[in-house]
């Protein structure tokens, strides 16, 4: 699954040269992407079961695309085994559940079970969104986030559900194993009402939003010190290429999970005496965009 990386490529607006590894000369002034999004891929989540079409339950990492393998439900070293059974389509919605019960998966035991969703089909440049309500409670580690096919990571929400008010955005680059990363704050309760996680990813930028307010943008080119660009357009001038940026030609597979943490796990730990189970993780639907050409 891991393949080599290309740290280099050439942004499809910019006029530029190539003078040196490390340097690009960015002749013109570069405006912001325009253009109204064309939706492409909706998942609403209608009838009684799970499209098996589009979604898989599990983490496909074996020669045949299959689940048998343990990291395939229980994702390594967390709390959980997901199972099919706490995957459930009802009402318009996905309900991701997570139970305190023991469960084995190949050999490996754990004290929690819950659910998740892996798409089938990959997406590339375009605007990704999940509209979800979170649980609360320690422990608990909801995710809306994406995996490549060259080594890319980039995670829309990841939460530890201690903190109601916060969620953090990140983009890894597996094959330096690198990452950048982003703690945000929020005025409201993630747990209390749906919110709409989205990510915006284009040969120049990735944008990250909550209910279409910007949080962070991450840049494909860098100042000449290493220093991400804040803003989409660029001047001309000599800057640097972001070795963490997706290659251009990466496609992303669409991912959401309700982890169960432990005291290895980032975000949150195991879950506290006061965790009340079983607890939903809710998803209202799941939307890939295109800009218009």
């Amino acid at each position: 699954m891991i393949r080599v990386f290309s740290s280099f490529f050439i942004l499809s607006l910019l006029s530029l040269n190539v003078f040196s590894q490390a340097d690009t000369l960015i002749i013109r002034p570069v405006k912001c992407p325009e253009g109204d999004w064309e939706l492409k891929f909706s998942e609403e989540f209608e009838g009684d079961r799970l499209n098996s079409g589009e979604w898989i339950t599990w983490y496909p990492y074996t020669n045949d695309g299959g689940d048998q393998c343990s990291f395939c439900r229980t994702h390594g070293n967390e709390g959980q085994v997901y199972l099919d059974s706490n995957v459930v389509v009802s009402g318009g919605m996905l309900k991701l559940t997570a139970r305190k019960e023991d469960a084995v998966w190949m050999g490996e035991t754990r004290a929690y079970t819950s659910g998740m969703i892996h798409s089938i089909r990959n997406f590339g440049h375009g605007r990704y969104e999940a509209r979800c309500r979170l649980p609360v409670g320690s422990g608990f580690w909801p995710a809306v986030w994406t995996f490549g096919q060259l080594g890319t990571e980039i995670d829309l929400m990841e939460a530890g559900m201690q903190f109601t008010k916060r969620f953090h955005t990140s983009i890894h680059n597996w094959n330096i194993r690198k990452m950048a990363h982003k703690r945000n704050r929020t005025r409201t309760d993630l747990s209390a009402d749906f919110h709409v996680y989205g990510m915006e990813w284009d040969s120049a930028y990735i944008r990250f939003f909550i209910d279409d307010t910007e949080v962070w943008q991450f840049s494909a080119l860098t100042k000449r010190n290493g220093k991400n660009l804040n803003k989409c357009a660029v001047q001309p001038g000599r800057y640097r290429t972001e070795p963490l940026f997706p290659d251009v030609n990466e496609r992303l597979y669409i991912i959401l999970n309700l982890a169960i943490g432990n005291e290895s796990t980032p975000f949150t730990k195991s879950p506290a005496e006061t965790t009340v189970f079983p607890a939903i993780m809710e998803v209202d639907y799941i939307r890939y965009y295109e800009r218009k050409r």
